[in-house]
């Protein structure tokens, strides 16, 4: 599998949900052409899944980014790799975004910044921004070739 053709991987993202109003989620994600996971590295009010993933065979040792990496080695496909990340987050809805629930998908930018705005419902969306104008071109890119064409 290909990073920008599988899958987009975002290694520092700054992530927010209505499940948890206020606060920041310093996460990696990873996109697919059916969900958004968002894997955090660290939250105030998160601890006990951010403990569980440092637990995980991939992650001991390292940094959250690089578990992620090896996770994304370690699976043979696309369908694979979604199941190996919904188990690890339990397939939580703070942290797992299904691509045929989304209402919208839209990907905005200030300043040379992106954010890519998932939204279900009203009460019920998230965003990531990720950290730098190149990796803020791949989303752009990702978007467009995946996630707008299921939104048309």
């Amino acid at each position: 599998m290909e990073n920008l053709k599988d899958y987009l991987f975002l290694d520092d993202v700054m992530g927010m949900n209505s499940k948890q109003i206020g606060k920041q989620i310093h996460s990696c994600s990873v996109l697919t052409p059916n969900y958004i996971f968002v894997i955090p590295k660290k939250a105030v009010g998160m601890f006990v899944i951010v403990n569980t993933i440092k637990t995980h065979d991939f992650f001991q040792g390292g940094d959250i980014a690089n578990g992620v990496k090896k996770m994304i080695n370690a699976s043979d496909n696309i369908v694979a790799l979604e199941e190996s990340f919904k188990s690890l987050l339990e397939n939580d809805e703070r942290y797992v975004y299904p691509i045929e629930e989304a209402k919208t998908i839209k990907v905005k930018g200030f300043l040379g910044r992106k954010t890519l705005m998932y939204r279900k419902s009203a009460m019920n969306h998230m965003s990531i921004s990720p950290k730098g104008k190149a990796i803020g071109k791949d989303l752009v890119e990702w978007h467009l070739g995946n996630y707008e064409k299921v939104m048309a």
